[in-house]
């Protein structure tokens, strides 16, 4: 049965796949934008994927401004919550993005919770779970894990803002009694189809990877998320049974940089000599993170080995994870077909 959707940050990556996913299904679907200018771009892309628009609307709405939220819910069955800040590069201030990421969630929350939606999906990360000193290695994470925020040489500002937000939006559930009304979804690090040149942090990464910007990877790994299955998992999740008060962690394979790499390589031998092929010492990167500060996000996972298990997460949903094979195939694939190397 169709229904009406509220989907924030329809406009960046995540959002677009969730679209793609909920119009192709006869879902109604209003999509927030922060600027007007993004609802155009945003159509066309949708429209290059062969996707129907007649059930899309937009409204520009600011996550730090209450303006407009309750008008934009009012109907919905169901809110998705994806938009959130992702910068590629780390602040100083290890604040910069709460704000945002906190405040907006507990807007749209509330807004939707006056609105009576039937149950709100947040998008998350694992950035939010896995995150603290001391850990053992390799070391695993899980559902109940939770990153430890008062870790200031190991939380950078995203990490932060992610974990603040996510436990925000769970305290504001709690204190509702509306728990089962929320679910989360905590995908690691995603990538797949980029489907247009707009400026995203995962596919960001690889075009740098495809560059030659890295003659040697870091020894660093995470889990792989196939940007299709996170998108689906938001809407497997609408109505159904048992995910209610869940925080779902989407991906199959743990990989290293240097697997990703050799990966990429095996899709597009014609950059096989820009790709780096042997990892880089951790003093290196300490190094390079003076200089570039997308490197310090790393550093306090250098070689430690990260591991989960998510057949609980498949089991709930009634899904297969795609590998992160396939995954950063087509993330590569992708960004040589746009033009972006």
């Amino acid at each position: 049965m169709s229904c009406k959707v509220l989907l924030t940050g329809i406009s960046g990556w995540i959002g677009k796949h969730i679209a793609i996913q909920l119009l192709n299904a006869g879902h109604e679907v209003v999509g927030t934008v922060r600027n007007k200018n993004l609802i155009e771009p945003t159509k066309e892309t949708l429209k290059s994927k062969n996707t129907p628009l007649e059930k899309l609307s937009f409204v520009e709405l600011d996550l730090l401004n209450d303006d407009g939220w309750d008008d934009a819910v009012k109907g919905c069955k169901y809110t998705m919550h994806v938009a959130s800040p992702f910068p590629i590069k780390v602040s100083k201030d290890r604040q910069k993005l709460v704000p945002a990421a906190k405040d907006g969630t507990l807007r749209v929350l509330n807004a939707s919770i006056k609105a009576g939606v039937d149950q709100i999906i947040l998008t998350s990360s694992i950035v939010a779970m896995f995150r603290k000193p001391n850990r053992t290695n390799p070391y695993s994470f899980g559902e109940n894990d939770w990153t430890d925020i008062n870790w200031e040489k190991g939380v950078s500002d995203y990490f932060l803002s992610k974990t603040v937000a996510e436990k925000a939006a769970w305290d504001f559930m709690e204190s509702k009694g509306l728990r089962d009304k929320l679910t989360v979804i905590n995908p690691g690090g995603v990538f797949g189809d980029a489907l247009d040149g707009k400026e995203c942090t995962s596919i960001e990464y690889v075009k740098q990877f495809l560059k030659g910007k890295f003659p040697a990877a870091p020894k660093w790994g995470v889990l792989i998320s196939h940007v299709e299955d996170v998108a689906k998992s938001h809407v497997v999740c609408m109505g159904k049974s048992g995910v209610g008060g869940r925080r779902i962690i989407v991906g199959r394979d743990v990989k290293t940089l240097l697997e990703l790499s050799n990966i990429m390589a095996e899709a597009l031998p014609n950059y096989a000599k820009k790709l780096p092929k042997k990892e880089l010492p951790n003093f290196m990167v300490k190094l390079i993170s003076m200089i570039d500060s997308s490197a310090k996000t790393m550093i306090p996972d250098l070689q430690i080995e990260m591991k989960t298990d998510t057949k609980y997460a498949e089991n709930l949903l009634g899904m297969e994870f795609k590998s992160a094979k396939s995954a950063m195939t087509e993330a590569a694939h992708s960004v040589v077909r746009l033009g972006l190397v």
